[in-house]
């Protein structure tokens, strides 16, 4: 009995298994002949060369341009939650310093506007300094360091959050006009992703405040967030801008990207680990 049991499903299997390789060989063919596609990796983009920016988009000049928010001290920024956006003051005089002993020349943005116009040459080891958003710190901890450098520096003010709290004032704007250039960062603060008529709006504001108190010559601009689009470069030049920044990466500056110049976000740390 026991061996008639195993003799049916010996049966039963051997059946089942000429089932499957009666019908399994093409399938099995199929598989073997169209193998799932591996992903070829895209290779990484090769950074291009001083000579191959300045063919393809020059005349082009190497200027590093170095930006901050906040400058303050690490309590204040501990306490109002603001690290991310903050240089301390101590590393930040630290690195004025270091440029000043390393041989560096804090050049103006008009410098940039005359080599982009006019080919005017820009002096090697050149570097500009920018700031963002009008924090009133600029006044009370940056400028006060780059006052006794005599370093120059543009600011980018949404100049409808001036004389709100812990922004700057006019007056005090007013105070440093000349030394710092003060230029536009729209009139609220708003990427310029948006409708045409809100983009027009915001930098149109702006432009006429500052024209209002003799500010913004050269006009130059950079856009909150980084955000640039070619609806906004277009009307930038229409009103006369020569200049406008990113938050791209790199210090090679064209004049075919002159609408879209990248800085360098500087933060708490020696400006050696940036290349300098």
């Amino acid at each position: 009995m026991v061996f008639v049991v195993i003799f049916v499903y010996a049966t039963r299997l051997f059946s089942q298994s000429s089932d499957i390789k009666k019908t399994s060989p093409d399938k099995f063919v199929a598989i073997v002949n169209n193998p799932t596609p591996t992903p070829t990796p895209a290779p990484t983009p090769k950074p291009l060369t001083f000579a191959e920016m300045n063919t393809l988009y020059g005349p082009c000049v190497r200027l590093p341009v170095l930006m901050y928010h906040h400058v303050q001290t690490e309590t204040a920024a501990k306490a109002d939650k603001q690290t991310g956006l903050t240089t301390y003051t101590d590393f930040f005089q630290k690195q004025m310093q270091y440029l000043k002993d390393k041989g560096y020349n804090v050049t103006g943005m008009n410098n940039l506007v005359e080599f982009f116009d006019n080919g005017t040459t820009i002096p090697p080891k050149s570097v500009l300094l920018t700031f963002d958003d009008g924090y009133e710190d600029f006044y009370t901890d940056a400028y006060p360091i780059l006052q006794s450098l005599s370093y120059k520096a543009t600011m980018f003010v949404p100049t409808g959050l001036v004389n709100n709290p812990d922004y700057l004032t006019w007056d005090q704007i007013s105070s440093m006009n000349g030394s710092i250039l003060f230029a536009n960062h729209t009139w609220s603060h708003k990427n310029v992703g948006v409708s045409n008529s809100a983009m027009e709006y915001e930098i149109s504001t702006a432009d006429t405040q500052l024209s209002d108190h003799s500010l913004n010559f050269p006009k130059v601009f950079a856009y909150p967030y980084g955000l640039d689009t070619p609806q906004s470069e277009k009307y930038l030049a229409s009103l006369g801008y020569k200049a406008a920044f990113i938050e791209g990466s790199g210090s090679i500056l064209c004049k075919k990207q002159r609408f879209a110049l990248p800085r360098i976000r500087i933060g708490s740390t020696s400006l050696s680990s940036y290349g300098f």
